[in-house]
């Protein structure tokens, strides 16, 4: 049967580096496939201490083929290593020993849309640090075969960035971080604004912050929203200090604000290999792929389709 799961929402973009490297390669078509040299053969990388991994990535395809170009989804886990600590009884003692316990959270990548959708899982951490150690995984063959920087954001709402400036009296501090421009076609305004400072100072991102020490500071809908529009795409993350409830000051951040998507996930064929792969015709009379991962797929694309609606 099978299981509701809420995925996080994350985006990915790339962005080229300025010293090229002679052995560079030429980014693929398109260009979302440069993160296929990071999650194929089992790849395990440490960050902070801690050892991760992708495993398992395949490509999936919806339930009709003919709807999406191939090789545009490819599904399997992202695996983070924790220690379990054991005890084992013998006559007179206990005897402890330390075992790998992975983690695994099922995650796909849309290669075309640059999407990854990845189960939250209190277990792996916070939305922020699933974040951070997708974006550190990507980062390094990325940037080895390609001379491209991958970033990772959440996708989010810019209702939820007004929402915290109505509900307060008081701003104290502003901070966009906005990713220079790269692939995605996302608010042309703020783009053309980051591509202007991008020819004069070659930067990866950049950082807006405005303080007010009297709580007095001004959010005027533009140009913020434009650079809301932009962030919302995953091209970027906002922070907003206020007033707290009891006395002192809160921040509010749009890593606290990542959209979700509730997908039926079959518990017991989740990631299958393509050898279980059949054909079964549809009732349209086109060919459908009848596959463990066709019904997740149809999913994940109906709701990528719905934000292009929005």
């Amino acid at each position: 049967m099978p299981d509701k799961k809420e995925f996080l929402v994350l985006r990915y973009s790339l962005i080229e580096e300025i010293q090229t490297q002679i052995s560079a390669e030429e980014l693929p078509s398109p260009k979302g496939k440069a993160v296929l040299a990071s999650i194929q053969l089992d790849r395990e990388f440490t960050l902070n201490g801690v050892q991760y991994s992708f495993v398992g990535f395949t490509e999936a395809q919806p339930s009709l083929k003919s709807r999406i170009e191939p090789s545009r989804f490819f599904i399997g886990k992202f695996a983070k290593l924790k220690k379990a600590h054991m005890g084992i009884k013998i006559p007179g003692d206990i005897l402890e020993t330390e075992e790998d316990d992975w983690l695994p959270i099922l995650t796909i990548f849309d290669l075309k849309d640059q999407y990854i959708f990845v189960v939250k899982d209190w277990r792996f951490g916070t939305p922020e640090q699933t974040v951070r150690a997708m974006q550190g995984g990507l980062r390094e063959p990325v940037l080895a075969k390609y001379n491209h920087r991958v970033f990772v954001e959440g996708k989010t709402r810019g209702e939820s960035f007004w929402k915290v400036v109505k509900q307060h009296k008081r701003i104290y501090k502003l901070e966009l971080r906005l990713i220079s421009p790269n692939i995605l076609e996302t608010n042309l305004r703020a783009r053309e604004a980051l591509a202007a400072l991008k020819q004069l100072f070659a930067q990866d991102q950049v950082d807006v912050t405005l303080n007010s020490d009297a709580g007095q500071l001004k959010v005027p809908e533009e140009p913020v929203a434009s650079y809301l529009d932009y962030i919302q795409e995953g091209e970027g993350t906002w922070a907003v200090t206020t007033e707290g409830k009891h006395g002192g000051k809160k921040k509010h951040t749009s890593s606290e604000n990542i959209e979700t998507a509730s997908l039926d996930v079959d518990s017991e064929g989740a990631v299958e290999t393509g050898a279980q792969l059949k054909l079964e015709p549809s009732q349209d009379g086109e060919i459908a792929v009848a596959a463990p991962n066709n019904s997740l797929i149809d999913q994940v694309l109906q709701e990528i389709d719905s934000y292009r609606e929005r």
